[in-house]
């Protein structure tokens, strides 16, 4: 066909998906660019596949991943079950249930791994801790989460709480938040960090009032001591 470019591209391990512009083969194995899943057709034979203005010709040298497979091997990656309902944190051993949201998946209780602050409890109880989880300075929440989930920014804060009917009021609005010589609203709210940075010495939260049932997007001192819900991408 007039125009178009052809390579001949032989990848090793499970493929997952061809980068056709650079010939480079992105395999369950290899490390390379991050692209989105596909499934490709056939195997140990050569095939031909047309994107856009490139023609690329592969031979693959075992089985195909299939959309489930890869969402399983994602799964694996993030430490979460294959039924997709618990997360356990490979530093602790800690285990969070866990719900999926479109690409997301988001802890259903709030993050209790210890890091250097002794005082990350509510009242200084570890029984605290054990119900509602570890207060964090910004700082801390931006680092606290396991390996492949992060502290969500306003943008999936905004798309968690979207559909108000799936808050789960009676989970999110306890524990109140940790302020200079005291606590606050333990019984009717909690307060979460977000990983949007508003001015200096300052951080962007969300609290969530489980009496109102209403949302707030507050600003905060970034040495307060508020709660973190870890969110991980799923494609």
């Amino acid at each position: 066909m007039h125009g178009l470019i052809t390579t001949l591209v032989k990848c090793s391990g499970r493929v997952l998906s061809v980068l056709a512009v650079s010939a480079l083969c992105t395999t369950a194995f290899a490390a390379g660019p991050k692209m989105g899943a596909h499934r490709m057709v056939k195997t140990n034979k050569q095939k031909t596949h047309m994107v856009k203005t490139h023609e690329v010709k592969m031979t693959a040298d075992s089985e195909v991943l299939s959309e489930e497979e890869i969402f399983n091997r994602i799964l694996q990656q993030k430490n979460i079950s294959a039924d997709g309902k618990v997360l356990t944190d490979s530093r602790d051993g800690k285990k969070y249930g866990i719900e999926i949201r479109g690409d997301k998946a988001w802890m259903k209780k709030n993050l209790a791994f210890s890091i250097s602050n002794p005082n990350q409890c509510l009242m200084e109880s570890e029984e605290y801790c054990q119900k509602y989880g570890r207060f964090y300075s910004h700082n801390e929440a931006k680092q606290a989460c396991p390996a492949g989930w992060h502290l969500p920014d306003d943008g999936e804060w905004r798309d968690f709480q979207k559909d108000q009917s799936k808050v789960d009021w009676k989970n999110l609005g306890q524990g109140g938040c940790k302020e200079w010589g005291g606590y606050c609203e333990s019984n009717t709210s909690g307060h979460y960090w977000s990983a949007t940075s508003v001015e200096k010495g300052t951080g962007r939260s969300w609290e969530f009032r489980s009496v109102a049932k209403n949302i707030n997007r507050t600003d905060e001192t970034r040495t307060k001591g508020l709660y973190v819900r870890c969110v991980a991408d799923l494609r």
